[in-house]
């Protein structure tokens, strides 16, 4: 790894923020993916050993501004807001086994039901499949 990712790469928690919550989580898989997009793994390009210094430092100056933000969201997470969303995804849990004890539903129309996007409906699926309130099953489109 690049040394310029190596001092940012610290697991403890930042300003009140906590290491691997789901903003960092999240945050550090959608550069993954972009970086290795971008690398063009699995397209015959050459490895991130070959790629240009400036190509990469510009990678990793972009991942550690994501970083950053995500730590600066963190430190106005207090422990009174972080409640506060949590007694919300409870509160989405309830209304989504409400519904999905009037049947099967696709995500599309649960999510429209709960007033949310799609991806914040897999994440409340997700969350109760995980909790073993629910289970999932999928299907080609």
């Amino acid at each position: 790894m690049n040394k310029c990712c190596e001092e940012e790469q610290s697991t403890e928690p930042k300003a009140g923020g906590t290491a691997g919550g789901p903003m960092a989580m999240g945050m550090g898989m959608g550069m993954a993916k972009k970086m290795m997009e971008q690398m063009g793994q699995g397209e015959g390009k050459p490895p991130m050993e070959k790629m240009p210094m400036e190509k990469m430092m510009a990678m990793c100056a972009e991942m550690l501004g994501a970083i950053r933000q995500t730590s600066a969201l963190a430190v106005f997470a207090t422990p009174e807001l972080q409640h506060a969303f949590a007694e919300w995804l409870t509160a989405l849990d309830d209304a989504a086994l409400a519904q999905l004890a009037q049947g099967e539903k696709d995500v599309a129309t649960l999510a429209g039901d709960l007033k949310l996007s799609e991806a914040s409906t897999n994440y409340i699926l997700a969350r109760l499949a995980a909790s073993g309130k629910i289970t999932l099953a999928a299907k080609l489109r």
